[in-house]
């Protein structure tokens, strides 16, 4: 099995969020899509970064909302940060 494939069976087992949060979220994946290559972006929201204190954007996402993620995104775009840390 591929590593995508492993990936999205762990993203599907693991991703659970309000119903109210949700389109919330689908601006939040669109904001990624943007900076991050589309193909990139489901496994970059699952890695730590220590611009969150070692949180994934996901969890950075989920537990106090998009905007510390949007900043670092903001940074990645303007080559100040680091796609990965």
């Amino acid at each position: 099995m591929s590593r995508r494939a492993n990936l999205n069976i762990f993203m599907e087992a693991t991703i659970s969020f309000p119903s109210d949060k949700l389109i919330e979220f689908v601006n939040f994946i669109n904001e990624c899509c943007e900076v991050i290559e589309h193909d990139q972006v489901a496994e970059w929201i699952m890695l730590p970064h220590g611009f969150l204190n070692n949180e994934t954007p996901l969890n950075a996402f989920l537990e106090s909302g998009p905007e510390k993620v949007y900043r670092l995104l903001y940074f990645i775009d303007k080559d100040e940060a680091d796609l990965i840390d």
